[in-house]
């Protein structure tokens, strides 16, 4: 269930030319400074285990378990919702550290718990649909390079992707991901005729990341600042797009966005765009949409972007 934040008047400082807190007491969470240098006051921490999700014992020992309020949300309501569509559980992987901060052993970035790692839906050597037990590293094939024989499930992984970006909890920035993967789950979407509008979203949305790891063996997600947080000093780094497409979608839906449904798309019969949908814009009540920008978004086949220290 989405948080709803109600807080007291807080007390800002500025100490050392960084925005800090001051006073804050009602215990909801609030992301300040980048995702790479950062922390989190009063963050949430994601259970070992859920309806729809769980994590292994390695990322358990870690102690990288804390988010944002509106992170833990949208994982928690998109496993929930993903048991309607598959039956094996997602792997959740890091978060952040209690109270945020530098973790460089495992990470550059998830300081100031908006980031978290996701393994990809996988199917072992006779296909068989299974739930992984570790981050294994897939080639441009989508199979483990390890000879374990596992392959990476795309069309799940295009349903977890789908939900993710549509969904109503948290805006979503980035999923970063290796490029041969990301094409993969376009075309898949492309294939099974996923409207247009939703694709270009999605396809903006995922980046292999030029100055990091290729991201070969899960995927990373971040969630935009919440507008709570901004006044505390919580930064997003990069293009703001798909935060104003989702402001745009909340204004012409009076402020909230419609249920998510999942239906199958009907086959084309026409060259012309398919009509808007459930899947992240509306049914019944057309958003509009300026499809020179989705022209644009679709057309920008950038696989790589230079992100020093993002990971």
């Amino acid at each position: 269930m989405h948080t709803v934040r109600v807080r007291p008047v807080a007390l800002l400082a500025l100490l050392a030319g960084c925005a800090e807190l001051g006073v804050v007491g009602d215990g909801t969470s609030i992301s300040v400074g980048k995702p790479n240098r950062g922390h989190i006051v009063d963050g949430t921490r994601m259970p070992d285990r859920g309806e729809g999700f769980f994590t292994r014992e390695v990322w358990k020992t870690r102690g990288q378990r804390y988010g944002t309020d509106e992170l833990i949300d949208l994982l928690t309501a998109v496993s929930r919702r993903m048991t309607t569509r598959v039956r094996e559980r997602l792997v959740i992987a890091d978060l952040s550290g209690r109270g945020g901060g530098a973790a460089y052993t495992w990470h550059r970035s998830h300081q100031s718990g908006r980031d978290v790692d996701l393994l990809y839906y996988v199917r072992d050597r006779d296909g068989k649909a299974v739930e992984p037990d570790a981050m294994r590293v897939f080639g441009p094939d989508g199979k483990a390079k390890d000879g374990s024989g596992y392959t990476v499930d795309i069309p799940r992984t295009w349903l977890l992707v789908r939900e993710i970006i549509t969904a109503p909890e948290a805006p979503v920035q980035w999923v970063f991901m290796y490029e041969p993967i990301a094409a993969k789950l376009v075309e898949h979407a492309i294939a099974t005729h996923e409207p247009e509008v939703l694709v270009a979203k999605v396809r903006f949305a995922l980046r292999q990341p030029g100055n990091s790891a290729p991201h070969n063996d899960h995927m990373h997600v971040r969630v935009y600042c919440a507008k709570a947080d901004k006044p505390y000093g919580c930064l997003d780094i990069g293009p703001m797009d798909l935060m104003a497409e989702r402001d745009a979608e909340l204004a012409a839906m009076g402020g909230t966005l419609p249920p998510i449904t999942h239906t199958t798309p009907a086959p084309r019969t026409s060259s012309a765009p398919s009509a808007p949908s459930s899947d992240g814009t509306s049914a019944g009540a057309p958003i509009k949409t300026d499809l020179r920008s989705i022209g644009r978004l679709l057309r920008n086949r950038t696989d790589r972007i230079p992100l020093r220290l993002w990971r």
